[in-house]
C-alpha cells in the first residue's frame, strides 16, 4: 500500500493539463498508467466535486477578427460555453470580455490561470482574482492584465478562468481561452488597433454647429466639426443622429422656427452628401423656443443660434 502511494505521488493530480483523462468527476494526467489511473479513481472520486470544463478541442478551435476604424474585435469561440473576445474602441483601453450563453445568476469570484502545454515543466501560474457579474458578460479583464492575456497566448499559453458553478456553488468550472491558431489572426488584430481613430465617439456627443444671424450658411469652421462626426456615422450604424435647430429671440416665431429648420436641413445636407445614410439621421425644428442663452446680449443670442447635433447609439 505504501508503494502505492509514493507513486501516486509521483504521478500527482493534473487539473490543468491539455492531454486528460477523465474518471466519473476526476481529471488525471494521460502519462499515468492506467492500473494507477484506475486505482486513484476507485479510491477518491466519491468525495470529489463535479469539475465542468469547457474549451475549444484542437481541431474547432479558431480566432477571427472584425476591424473598423474606431473598433477592433478579436473572437474565439468555446465550445458549449460562449465566446472569449479582446476588443478595442477607439481613445479606449484594451480589454477582455468572457460572453455566455447562460447569464450568471448571481456574482461571485474568479481565478484566472496561464496554462502551459503539459510538454512544459511550468504548467500553471496564477494571473489574478476576479469578479463575476451578473448577466451575458460575467467576466471583463481591462488594462493590462487584458495585455497580460495577449502575451500570454502569444507564448502559447492558455487563460484559464476557474470559478464556482453559479447553481449551487458545488462543482468546479474551468473555461479556457486557447491559443491554438492565435497567431494566424493576432497580427491583424494589432494592426487594426494601430489604424483606429486616436479618438472615442464621446467627442462628437453632443456637438453644437452656430450660424450668424438670419442665416442657415455652414461656415468653414462648423463643418470641421462636423467631419469627425461623418468618420464615425459612416462605420457604426449603430449610431443615430438627431439635430435639434434654435434661433435667438428676435423677430417674430413664425419666422424664427422656419429659420432653425433650414438651419437643421443644412447640417441633414451636409451629413448626407458625406455618406451618412438618411435613416440615422433624424430632425427637429424648435425655433426660440428653447434657449441656451440670454437673448438680452449679443453672446447670449450667439449661442442661440445653434443646432444641436446629438448622438446615440443602438
Amino acid at each position: 500500500m505504501g508503494g502505492m502511494l509514493l507513486i501516486f505521488y509521483h504521478y500527482q493530480l493534473k487539473f490543468f493539463a491539455f492531454k486528460t483523462l477523465s474518471c466519473n468527476k476526476l481529471t488525471l494526467d494521460a502519462s499515468m498508467p492506467r492500473f494507477i489511473a484506475l486505482f486513484i479513481c476507485l479510491i477518491f472520486t466519491t468525495s470529489l466535486p463535479a469539475v465542468q470544463r469547457f474549451h475549444s478541442t484542437v481541431e474547432d478551435a479558431t480566432w477571427h477578427v472584425h476591424s473598423s476604424p474606431i473598433y477592433c474585435e478579436l473572437i474565439h469561440n468555446i465550445n458549449h460555453y460562449g465566446n472569449g473576445r479582446f476588443v478595442f474602441s477607439s481613445g479606449g483601453e484594451l480589454a477582455f470580455q468572457l460572453h455566455a450563453l447562460e447569464s450568471a445568476r448571481r456574482e461571485s469570484v474568479a481565478s484566472l490561470y496561464s496554462i502551459a502545454p503539459f510538454w512544459r515543466y511550468k504548467k500553471e501560474k496564477e494571473l489574478a482574482q476576479l469578479t463575476i457579474s451578473k448577466g451575458r458578460i460575467p467576466i471583463y479583464v481591462g488594462g493590462d492584465l487584458a495585455y497580460r492575456m495577449l502575451y500570454e497566448l502569444q507564448e502559447g499559453r492558455d487563460p484559464t478562468f476557474h470559478y464556482k458553478d453559479w447553481a449551487g456553488f458545488v462543482d468546479d468550472v474551468f473555461v479556457t481561452v486557447s491559443s491554438v491558431n492565435f497567431h494566424q489572426q493576432v497580427d491583424k488584430f494589432k494592426q487594426c488597433i494601430s489604424n483606429a481613430l486616436p479618438y472615442g465617439s464621446d467627442k462628437v456627443q453632443d456637438t453644437v454647429v452656430y450660424f450668424d444671424t438670419n442665416k442657415s450658411t455652414l461656415s468653414r469652421e462648423q463643418r470641421e466639426k462636423l467631419r469627425e462626426l461623418v468618420l464615425f456615422a459612416k462605420i457604426d450604424k449603430g449610431l443615430k443622429i438627431q439635430l435639434k435647430g434654435h434661433a435667438d429671440g428676435r423677430g417674430r416665431r413664425i419666422y424664427n422656427k422656419k429659420l432653425s429648420q433650414r438651419r437643421t436641413r443644412a447640417v441633414e445636407k451636409y451629413l448626407l452628401s458625406k455618406g451618412v445614410p438618411r435613416e440615422q439621421i433624424s430632425q427637429k425644428a424648435l425655433g426660440e423656443s428653447r434657449p441656451a442663452d440670454s437673448n438680452r446680449n449679443s453672446r447670449g443670442r450667439r449661442n442661440n443660434r445653434r443646432v444641436d447635433v446629438l448622438i446615440k447609439h443602438e
